[in-house]
């Protein structure tokens, strides 16, 4: 028997946001996958079972801890395992998952735990040092962990296992990693059956905006860019694959069917690089007539969204999508390797909000070459978005993810000190006191932050004004998310009220 463990996530009161939690996807196709091959599959998904229960961080008395404790955990786990797989896919739950896989190894001492995730993958010593992990995954993990349960059944050595990191009697090993597996359709789909995908759906507790009963759906592996703040390049190389499109809407309608669902939010890293899948998967979507929305709340690019292709997207009934400039500064975006044309971003956006989508900007401040000025080109360029009509923007502090060309750099420079402190540092993009990587005081970038989050908002309500009372109306009365600052809103008046309360 092999158990797959979601451990418990993480909450603040303290910033700008709070994070919401979103069903364990990856982990979710390691089961299918798992399943598929003729294994038996357990699933605890510490989130999702008790999405409503809260208990303090005994790291920092500011943070809370969303889901089952380590106990229910552990006392969860069938006894016939022998294979424990447990997923850390954000590096801020690592000292969580740490902790998890501590009080397995004591409840199960011969069982074999394997780590999968993005944080394993871009620490991999760190977390075999640091833990009683068996094996780290290295990248995509679907056909990786299927050659690793093969070797230790019939016995055969960890180096002939590709694409994973091991303490050979105490020294770091790791196998080269695998290839990416270009035939991405043959991937099970998300074994969901197995995970509380209920709780999650009943109670809108998915990264994208509230646009009702909704799942989250993976279209495309990788990202074809080398943005040196992204783990990606680390995690899947910079092979973009998409899957087929037909395949896709497929599985939509699998899902609108037997959830009842009505909306998906796509959480690929770039959701849409090829004109021509975007308008096969939307003719698709039409052709089929199954009424159902979705959006792009992690990002896509920008190259691609001309009047045709927005049109497509409007009809097939995408109503949200994100744009990431990430800079207003030429500059910073060359520091970063950010490939992206700021001139064509105007146009796109300007297109998206005419054809009525509801249009997100994502942007950083507090790279390592920052400066004052860098900041005012960001600050005019937030402002031109505004007056261009897009619906909100993020803005985040920086700091340097596990896995990333920054993150290797920073560190080889002494500037990062790999401890929990550290791992937990990115809930705090929105905080006063985040640490700063750049020039710039921490709280001169937050205060800029905030100057910004401002300029864009009284710009936008002064030349949308019915927009954005209807907007605020949807989010105060009905809960309804129709743009990010309404899911601000919903979170400050109802959410976070209701956690503090439970907390009494």
């Amino acid at each position: 028997m092999i158990t797959l463990i979601n451990p418990p996530g993480l909450k603040t009161f303290s910033g700008l946001n709070m994070h919401t939690p979103n069903p364990p996807l990856g982990l979710a196709y390691i089961a299918g996958t798992l399943r598929s091959a003729g294994y038996g599959v357990s699933v605890i998904d510490a989130v999702g079972e008790k999405l409503e229960k809260i208990t303090p961080f005994e790291y920092r008395e500011d943070l809370l801890v969303q889901g089952l404790d380590i106990e229910e955990i552990v006392e969860r786990v069938d006894p016939s395992s022998n294979i424990i797989g447990v997923t850390c896919t954000f590096s801020t739950f690592w000292p969580l998952a740490r902790d998890t896989i501590h009080a397995l190894r004591q409840r199960f001492p011969s069982a074999f735990i394997i780590l999968g995730g993005e944080h394993g993958t871009a620490v991999p010593e760190d977390v075999l040092c640091s833990s009683e992990v068996d094996v780290v995954i290295l990248g995509e993990g679907e056909e990786t962990i299927v050659n690793l349960i093969e070797a230790l059944d019939s016995k055969q050595p960890l180096s002939e296992v590709g694409g994973i990191a091991y303490l050979d009697q105490g020294t770091f090993r790791t196998t080269m990693l695998s290839p990416r597996n270009r035939d991405i359709d043959s991937i099970p789909v998300p074994a969901w059956d197995l995970f509380p995908i209920d709780q999650y759906i009943d109670r809108h507790q998915i990264n994208g905006m509230n646009m009702g009963r909704s799942m989250p759906l993976l279209a495309t592996r990788g990202c074809p860019y080398q943005c040196t703040f992204c783990s990606s390049p680390n995690m899947w190389t910079t092979r973009y694959i998409p899957r087929d499109p037909i395949l896709v809407v497929d599985e939509i309608e699998y899902y609108k069917k037997k959830y009842n669902v009505t909306n998906f939010d796509f959480q690929d890293l770039t959701a849409i690089v090829k004109r021509s899948w975007a308008i096969k998967f939307c003719n698709e979507l039409i052709r089929r007539n199954l009424e159902v929305t979705w959006q792009m709340p992690s990002g896509t690019r920008s190259e691609i969204m001309d009047a045709e292709v927005l049109d497509l997207l409007y009809r097939s009934g995408c109503r949200a999508l994100a744009f990431a400039p990430e800079s207003g500064s030429q500059k910073i975006l060359e520091d970063v390797s950010k490939r992206v044309d700021l001139n064509h971003m105007e146009k796109a956006v300007g297109r998206a909000v005419r054809r009525g989508l509801k249009v997100s900007c994502f942007f950083v401040i507090g790279f390592p070459t920052e400066t004052k000025e860098t900041l005012r080109q960001t600050a005019g360029y937030i402002l031109k978005m505004a007056r261009l009509g897009a619906h909100d923007i993020s803005v985040s502090k920086f700091i340097p993810y596990p896995g990333s060309a920054l993150f290797v750099s920073l560190q080889k420079q002494g500037n990062i000190e790999i401890n929990d402190k550290f791992f937990i540092s990115p809930i705090d993009f929105y905080n006063r006191d985040a640490e700063s990587y750049s020039t710039l005081s921490s709280r001169r970038l937050y205060w800029t932050m905030i100057i910004m989050y401002s300029s864009f908002y009284l710009v936008s309500a002064l030349l949308h004004p019915l927009r954005t009372l209807r907007t605020i109306y949807k989010a105060v009365f009905n809960q309804v998310e129709e743009a990010r600052y309404a899911k601000w809103l919903v979170d400050r008046l109802f959410i976070r009220k209701s956690w503090k309360r439970r907390l009494v």
